[in-house]
């Protein structure tokens, strides 16, 4: 099977900050491309949401990339007792940040 995706995943199990414009809460990281981020979450999201995202890179504890994105999809998990109910992904609209070379060469690395 042909993947028609636009940028390559990478996977990414890290801690992601998110936050919408009511809350702030942490979600994990399930892989990660130049265009977005898959995120299990244990909250739900809304289709088109706007959020922004706190993504840790590198080794370093400030090393974060900062990111403005939006829904695409949303599936609920049923994994009983699992803290992260919650499968996303999220599409970035722009991401800024002085570590976002580090970004790049995550993303771009080869496997």
């Amino acid at each position: 099977m042909e993947d028609k995706r636009k940028h390559a995943r990478k996977r990414f199990d890290r801690a992601v900050k998110c936050i919408t414009p009511s809350v702030m809460f942490d979600c994990r990281g399930v892989n990660l491309s130049l265009g977005g981020i898959c995120l299990r979450s244990p909250l739900g999201f809304e289709s088109g949401e706007g959020l922004a995202l706190m993504i840790p890179v590198g080794g370093d504890a400030n090393g974060l990339v900062l990111a403005l994105g939006k829904v695409v999809w949303m599936e609920q998990l049923n994994e009983g007792l699992n803290d992260f109910p919650v499968c996303a992904g999220i599409e970035f609209i722009a991401t800024a940040g002085k570590h976002l070379p580090e970004l790049n060469q995550l993303c771009l690395a080869p496997d």
